[in-house]
């Protein structure tokens, strides 16, 4: 029980973002564990995967309404998880400093919305996918949303890439461009999700840029699920928008500590840089 209780504490002190990367790594994990442990003792086997899921069949979303969200909690191979936690490590901790927990929150359980609906959608309007039976996991529709969302708040944002820098708008019209032209050729479906992403990633920062926030029901199904929900407790909430956001902090320190960011990471900041991106994204 004791290391249980060290890694209950040492999970609840850790960031969203930190907390997300370590549950879709835990979920990746989980079917392993559980095939060695039905061939150990000879049981048939069965995929979890198919309780989370998600399909374009309407009845099986009406028997498990959850998989809208649970499915981008599980990746194919290692490399669809590593790939979409790089890239959600990457864009989500601007994110986080930036606007905070609940935009970050937002944002990328927006994606994962957004992403399912796309694909289901797509799957029962488009003819090339007539009589064609097929399921989706991953998180890349909410990666691509957090990703956008960033992009679209700050497209001259740099990140490195190996030796030199590159400005986040141009890697996100790649991986659209990419998305686009890699339909017909295969997992179309998880393609067209990832444009369902990248859209309401890009169609909220502008929302939030002019004060309207319509997603505040996602902190209120968090609340209810992870930290419980009290009918008398009063949530009060900020609305955004890039004047009244960051009117305590100079906006050329903002673009100096992303400069910064960019080129030698986050751990580079100093206490004030930090301090400074704090005051930026705290509600």
């Amino acid at each position: 029980m004791g290391l249980i209780s060290d890694i209950s504490i040492k999970f609840r002190y850790l960031d969203i973002l930190q907390k997300t990367i370590v549950v879709m790594v835990v979920c990746f994990m989980l079917p392993f564990f559980i095939n060695t442990f039905l061939f150990l003792f000879q049981l048939d086997e069965f995929s979890i995967l198919k309780f989370f899921d998600v399909s374009p069949d309407i009845n099986e979303i009406v028997w498990k309404p959850w998989s809208i969200i649970t499915y981008a909690f599980f990746h194919a191979d290692l490399w669809h998880l590593l790939g979409n936690m790089l890239i959600l490590y990457i864009s989500g901790s601007v994110v986080l400093n930036l606007f905070g927990k609940e935009k970050f929150l937002k944002a990328f359980v927006l994606g994962i919305i957004a992403g399912s609906l796309t694909y289901l959608v797509s799957y029962n309007i488009f003819p090339a996918f007539n009589n064609l039976k097929s399921s989706m996991i991953g998180a890349s529709a909410g990666v691509m949303s957090v990703f956008v969302f960033l992009t679209s708040y700050k497209p001259d944002f740099r990140i490195r890439l190996l030796i030199f820098d590159i400005k986040i708008i141009y890697i996100a019209i790649v991986l659209l461009i990419t998305d686009v032209i890699q339909i017909p050729s295969g997992n179309s479906g998880g393609h067209l999700a990832h444009l369902g992403g990248a859209f309401i990633g890009f169609y909220y920062q502008n929302k939030i840029s002019k004060g309207k926030d319509f997603a505040k029901w996602i902190i209120i199904f968090y609340n209810f699920i992870f930290k419980g929900f009290y009918k008398n407790k009063k949530i009060k909430y900020r609305t955004y928008s890039k004047k009244t956001n960051l009117k305590s902090v100079n906006q050329k320190d903002i673009d100096s500590i992303l400069d910064k960011i960019s080129k030698s990471g986050y751990d580079s900041l100093s206490k004030k840089d930090k301090e400074t991106l704090f005051k930026a994204g705290k509600k």
